[in-house]
Order: structure tokens, then C-alpha cells, then sequence
């Protein structure tokens, strides 16, 4: 498939492993996360916004907000915030120059959605059960 027809954080997911096969990267958990709440939510297109800092390699994030493409009474961004933290993430408190990682903008198959609505359910059925 032409990359402009992909994702761009699948593009920057490939390019990482392949120079730094052992590195960890947020890409596909922005995708996930992402895609499951265009689903859960279909009257909107959601953006998620993720700030991490430059020092931080593992699931840490500094801060995280949901842009909407259509109003909706209900904010998503607690939302996506509690399902970050069900796959695993946690929120630090920022001391130092942080950084946003790119956006998912979509271009993926039906398939990898319901993968990643899946994927995300399960973790969130998992976090609450504990």
C-alpha cells in the first residue's frame, strides 16, 4: 500500500523497529486508542493529542486530550485517559521539555479497527475487574 495511503504512525512504528528493533514507541497504543473511540463515538472523529517527555523510553505519558471533529456533550478525553492507563500507561508529573507525538488520522483497514476496539474492551473489562 502507497504510505499515503497508510497511517503515518504505522510509517514512524516500522522505521523505529527497523533502526531500533528493541525500542518501545506509543504509535500503535495512539492507533488503538484512537481508532476505538471513532467507534465507540461514530457521530465523531476524534484526534488524539499525546504529550510525553523527551527522557522517557516506557508507557509514560504527560498528558493526554482529545480534539473532536463534530461537538458532543460528552468530553472523551477521561475516556481515552482510562484506557490509556488500562493498557498499561501511567501519568507523570512533567519535569522537563515534553513533546507531542503525531496524530492518528485514520487510513487503516476495518480490520485493524475491530482489532483495535478489541483489543482495548479487553483491556479496560481487565482494569475494572481488578
Amino acid at each position: 500500500m502507497p504510505d499515503d495511503l497508510r497511517c503515518v504512525l504505522q510509517i514512524i512504528k516500522e522505521k523505529r523497529l527497523r533502526d531500533y528493533p528493541d525500542t518501545f514507541g506509543p504509535e500503535q497504543d495512539i492507533c488503538d486508542v484512537t481508532l476505538w473511540l471513532n467507534q465507540k463515538f461514530t457521530v465523531s472523529k476524534a484526534r488524539l493529542l499525546v504529550d510525553r517527555l523527551y527522557t522517557q523510553r516506557s508507557r509514560e505519558i504527560v498528558g493526554l486530550s482529545v480534539t473532536e471533529m463534530a461537538s458532543q456533550s460528552l468530553s472523551m478525553t477521561p475516556i481515552a485517559l482510562e484506557a490509556f492507563l488500562a493498557l498499561g500507561y501511567s501519568i507523570q508529573e512533567a519535569s522537563g521539555d515534553s513533546y507531542r507525538c503525531p496524530s492518528c488520522f485514520g487510513h487503516h483497514s476495518n480490520h485493524e479497527a475491530i482489532k483495535a476496539f478489541a483489543r482495548n474492551e479487553s483491556a479496560l473489562r481487565a482494569q475494572r475487574s481488578r
